[in-house]
């Protein structure tokens, strides 16, 4: 299940001898605990690995993320929308993205009822 909520995010790239050579902010479209949509006006290529840091709420998670798909955005004139594949996350931030998404999860169902 993904969360369908908008953050801010900042993706890093690199270049072939895995120097940063370029920071752009985006912001989520979606959220779960393999991997995130991003929507931005700058262009990432398919098989690239950023570095990705997110707010969510109060805390920053950051990880390494490889672009699985990109495509123009649902929302005509906003750019471009990738999808990323969580590789590589330390356990703080796992556990922290991991209980943001419940907590979330939690006051759906609870609104729901």
């Amino acid at each position: 299940m993904r969360l369908k909520m908008m953050f801010p995010a900042l993706y890093t790239r690199f270049d072939n001898q895995g120097r940063e050579f370029d920071q752009k902010i985006s912001r989520s479209m979606d959220l779960s605990p393999g991997g995130v949509r991003l929507q931005s006006s700058f262009s990432v290529d398919c098989g690239e690995v950023l570095d990705i840091t997110m707010a969510l709420g109060e805390d920053l998670v950051t990880f390494k993320g490889k672009v699985v798909y990109v495509t123009p955005s649902r929302d005509q004139g906003q750019g471009i929308e990738f999808g990323i594949s969580i590789q590589d996350i330390d356990i703080k931030d796992r556990i922290t993205l991991t209980r943001f998404i419940d907590d979330v999860r939690g006051f759906e169902q609870r609104w729901d009822a």
